[in-house]
């Protein structure tokens, strides 16, 4: 398991462990476990940079789950998400094939089925059109494409999954399709948008790539999505769940550039990250529904878009990523409560020494 310490990977790995499977997570040095200290998973350093260390931890393994991606629209090139979304699994995949791994299972995305302009639905015969593409998406087409292509000339299985809009945890950073809620909470107006998305719940995503690991069919693509949303939907469903209100308006793409524009100079002035940037902004307007069919007739069954969104939520609401003064402001409700995964840990010294 590449990308072991990621939102998806983490959860692919209690997945595994779950179905009875023996887990190898693979990280580098640096990276934060703290997702995996819980788990009953052999933990291996490896770094996709320095492609020799990849094929000792991939040895003794019946298949490889490549996760490990760059997820991000801001302080990142395109050359860095190249190398690191493109190379990088080029080299997972070398090293798979010279350690004999039968199957590689590799996280691609939605985006690579294109979006349209119209509430229409996508499946994987899909492909981008003419519409605006960020680097990230560029990226995910561009690995997909080289994943496949090295699985047939390495021999070795490779069935790409396709996830929509992932959202859930926990997860130690905030990534873009969490931010999407956390951004929508922290905005005074509670600015909705036009266009939508297919909302997918992160456990649902995992049990997808088990499922594709064991009975995809290799050289093929499956979209692991749920239901297909409007934002207004999406982001009145968010204030219901919250306990507040909204959205109070909808922005239009003229708009949200503007707005992400203003956001940018804000980041770069603080030194921090962004709550949206223009690379985001641009895609706004357009419809990225899919269709998860062909997922479906091998047994994936994603749960409703709401709990996904009550389960993301409670997670969320008590996490680092929503600030305090947002979080006073807001009246989970009970769905969002009971959704709220309880996670027992030791207490710290000054506490025990209280009781």
């Amino acid at each position: 398991m590449t990308g072991a310490t990621g939102l998806v990977g983490a959860q692919v790995v209690r997945s595994l462990l779950g179905a009875g499977h023996e887990v190898r997570a693979v990280v580098r040095r640096s990276s934060d476990t703290r997702q995996l200290r819980a788990l009953d998973v052999c933990v291996v350093d490896a770094d996709l940079r320095v492609p020799v260390t990849l094929r000792p931890a991939f040895e003794d393994c019946e298949a490889v789950f490549h996760c490990a991606a760059v997820f991000a629209y801001w302080d990142v090139t395109r050359e860095d998400l190249a190398r690191a979304n493109v190379e990088g699994t080029r080299e997972v995949l070398r090293a798979a094939a010279a350690a004999g791994v039968r199957r590689v299972v590799v996280t691609s995305s939605s985006v690579t089925c294109g979006s349209s302009d119209g509430p229409v639905s996508r499946d994987e015969n899909g492909m981008p059109g003419e519409e605006y593409l960020p680097d990230y998406f560029l990226t995910k087409l561009e690995q997909e494409r080289a994943a496949l292509a090295m699985g047939t000339e390495l021999g070795v299985e490779v069935v790409a999954a396709c996830p929509t809009i992932v959202v859930g945890g926990p997860d130690w950073r905030l990534v873009p399709s969490n931010a999407l809620l956390t951004r929508y909470l922290a905005d005074p107006l509670r600015t909705s948008y036009p266009g939508g998305c297919n909302i997918v719940s992160v456990r649902d995503v995992a049990d997808g790539h088990l499922l594709l690991a064991e009975q995809g069919t290799a050289g093929e693509r499956y979209l692991l999505g749920g239901e297909n949303w409007a934002w207004r939907t999406i982001h009145q469903t968010v204030s219901e769940l919250c306990g507040t209100h909204g959205p109070w308006a909808t922005t239009s793409h003229a708009g949200a550039y503007v707005a992400a524009t203003l956001a940018e100079i804000r980041a770069v002035l603080s030194a921090r990250t962004p709550s949206t940037t223009r690379a985001e902004a641009r895609t706004m307007g357009r419809y990225y529904w899919y269709e998860h069919a062909k997922a479906a007739a091998l047994g994936y069954t994603p749960r409703p878009a709401r709990q996904a969104l009550a389960e993301a939520l409670g997670w969320l609401v008590t996490s680092p990523h929503v600030p305090d003064r947002i979080r006073s402001g807001l009246r989970p409700h009970p769905e969002v409560m009971a959704a709220r995964e309880l996670v027992p840990r030791q207490l710290d010294e000054d506490v025990r020494a209280l009781s």
